[in-house]
Parts: C-alpha cells; sequence; structure tokens
C-alpha cells in the first residue's frame, strides 16, 4: 500500500495540503477530485516523493520513505505523469523511451508492449517530441513511465485538452494499464474519465481531504462541492 499519513505541505510560507492521511491499495483505481487550486496536484507529488513533507510520512508497502527521493521513489515503484508531461522535445519517442530502459529493470512493460497500447505512438516512434500532437505526447507520457514498471501510477489531468477519440484511447490504455495489476491514482477535470474508471473516490477542499468515498455515494461528495461555491 501507498500512503501519506498526517501530511503538511508548503510552498514557502504558504500551506498546500493540511494533515492528509490517503492510502491506495494494489489493483485500485482511485480518484482525487476537487476545485482547480484545490491541492490535488501536490497531493500527487508528495505521494511521488517530488515535494517534500513539512509534517507526516510517505509510507510504501509499510516502509517509511519520506526522505526517499523522487529518483529512488520511481525505483521503488511509484510513477508519476505530471500535468506538463515533461517529455524530452528534442529528442524522438522512440529515445524518450530508450532512456526510461536504461534506468530501469526490464519487467513486464517493454517497449514492444506499449506500442501495442498506444499504436499511434508506434507510427510515430522516429518523430521529435517537440512535432508529436497534444495526444500523442500525452501518450509518449505514460509510455514512458509504464516503461519503469510501476506499482503505482499517479496521473495528472492526463485527457486535459486532448480530442474525444484521444480520451476514449486513453480511458481505454488506463483500464488495461490496471488490469495487468498497477494502481492509479487520477487527477482529471474531465469526470467523465474517474466515473468510467474509479472504484473509490477523494474530495480534496482547500489542501483538506472533505469526503471519501464509492462510486454509488458521489452525490454526496457533488453536494459538498455545491455548498463550497455558496
Amino acid at each position: 500500500m501507498l500512503e501519506l499519513r498526517d501530511v503538511d505541505v508548503f510552498y514557502g510560507k504558504a500551506q498546500a495540503l493540511h494533515g492528509i492521511s490517503f492510502s491506495v491499495a494494489p489493483g485500485d483505481i482511485v480518484a482525487l477530485i476537487g476545485r482547480n487550486g484545490a491541492g490535488k496536484s501536490t497531493l500527487l507529488r508528495a505521494l511521488a516523493g517530488a515535494h517534500g513533507l513539512t509534517r507526516g510520512e510517505r509510507r510504501l508497502d509499510g516502509d517509511i520513505i519520506t526522505r526517499l527521493p523522487s529518483y529512488l521513489c520511481s525505483r521503488r515503484g511509484i510513477a508519476l505523469v505530471p500535468e506538463d508531461r515533461q517529455i524530452f522535445s528534442s529528442l524522438t519517442a522512440e529515445e524518450n523511451l530508450r532512456l526510461v530502459e536504461v534506468l530501469h529493470p526490464a519487467g513486464y512493460w517493454t517497449r514492444e508492449r506499449v506500442y501495442r497500447l498506444f499504436p499511434r505512438l508506434a507510427e510515430r516512434r522516429k518523430a521529435n517530441g517537440i512535432s508529436l500532437s497534444g495526444g500523442e505526447q500525452q501518450m509518449l507520457a505514460i509510455a514512458r513511465s509504464l516503461l519503469a514498471n510501476p506499482h503505482y501510477l499517479l496521473l495528472d489531468e492526463p485527457t486535459e485538452g486532448l480530442a474525444p477519440i484521444i480520451v476514449d484511447a486513453i480511458i481505454a490504455a488506463i483500464s488495461e494499464i490496471n488490469q495487468q495489476g498497477t494502481a492509479v491514482v487520477l487527477v482529471e477535470q474531465n469526470f467523465k474519465v474517474p466515473q468510467l474508471l474509479a472504484n473509490y473516490f477523494h474530495l480534496i477542499d482547500s489542501g483538506r481531504l472533505t469526503w471519501s468515498g464509492p462510486p454509488d455515494r458521489l452525490d454526496e461528495a457533488r453536494d459538498l462541492l455545491i455548498v463550497g461555491r455558496s
């Protein structure tokens, strides 16, 4: 299990997360929902070791990994696909993928398997990152993370700004990734995506988790969001 326990996170003097306790179990798809600026991306970064914790613990399978740097968290099986994708734009899609193979041991996910997962990416393997469309860049960002063979895949806005046909392809890919045993934590403004995929939801508001529950209780979360706007 990947956990945060009673975590506070700051950006300078501004507190972004307040006493967050959060967990995701192997095989789950967990969605973080809430308004823009609520702290969803910060929570993902805290899980991945990409942001330091002011207070609290990060744990993986019972081990305290609070001080483990992000690259070692990655080697322990935690992969983050950030909202801005962070692909190497001057390298080809194939070169972006080869870099990960050098840094991580082989596992289920190989270049051949990620190309089968994203056939369009296979067609564009020789194209530089800067020439890829937004959808192709997102496929590349997810494929690159998969080559680390993570146990936990953290996705920040994976369908933002993408055409509906690409959104459907990303949804199908996330489902297949999960079926292969990888747990997913999903931040997504397009509510169709978590509704189709997630088996558990957490509502975050002003850096605090204010509601948690399964899909059949989502109306409670909507009511809390409406109250929060008034």
